[in-house]
């Protein structure tokens, strides 16, 4: 009986931490979709040079995204301004991957705006997975087109 009261409560205890993790993030979430429709977030600057493009199934920045990313910490810190890093994936994979892989792109970019001399706190990552794709299609070049992270700068 000892052990099962254990288990029961070991496993209490890991479905109340696995929830409160899930409340934060969508508290953060929320946060972050208020901020949108409240206008303070807009994709009414976006250039091509606030957008970097992945491979299939990958994070990773290639060299042509890292002097991007230079390029924009440089704007950033100049501005005094806050960004928010959105990672997006293609429709292959499940939802839960590619919010995963979204939120992985997302990170790896705020990594690299941090690096390169943007405050952390004015760095915030979301990521939208499949939701939110710029082009539609079920084909290569659609797809090439939807494996991105947006870098959008607000005051």
């Amino acid at each position: 009986m000892k052990i099962t009261h254990k288990t029961f409560l070991t496993f209490l205890v890991i479905f109340l931490a696995s929830c409160s993790s899930v409340s934060m993030d969508r508290t953060n979430d929320a946060t972050a979709i208020s901020a949108s429709a409240s206008g303070a977030y807009s994709d009414s600057g976006l250039t091509s040079q606030n957008i970097l493009y992945f491979a299939y199934d990958k994070s990773d920045v290639n060299s042509e995204g890292r002097a991007k990313i230079r390029s924009l910490a440089k704007v950033i810190k100049d501005n005094d301004l806050s960004v928010r890093v959105e990672g997006h994936c293609d429709e292959r994979g499940t939802r839960e991957y590619n919010l995963a892989l979204g939120e992985q792109r997302a990170k790896t970019v705020a990594e690299l705006l941090i690096i390169n001399g943007v405050p952390s706190a004015k760095v915030s990552t979301v990521s939208y997975g499949e939701e939110k794709p710029a082009v539609s299609g079920s084909n290569e070049n659609s797809w090439s087109k939807n494996r991105r992270a947006l870098v959008k700068t607000f005051k």
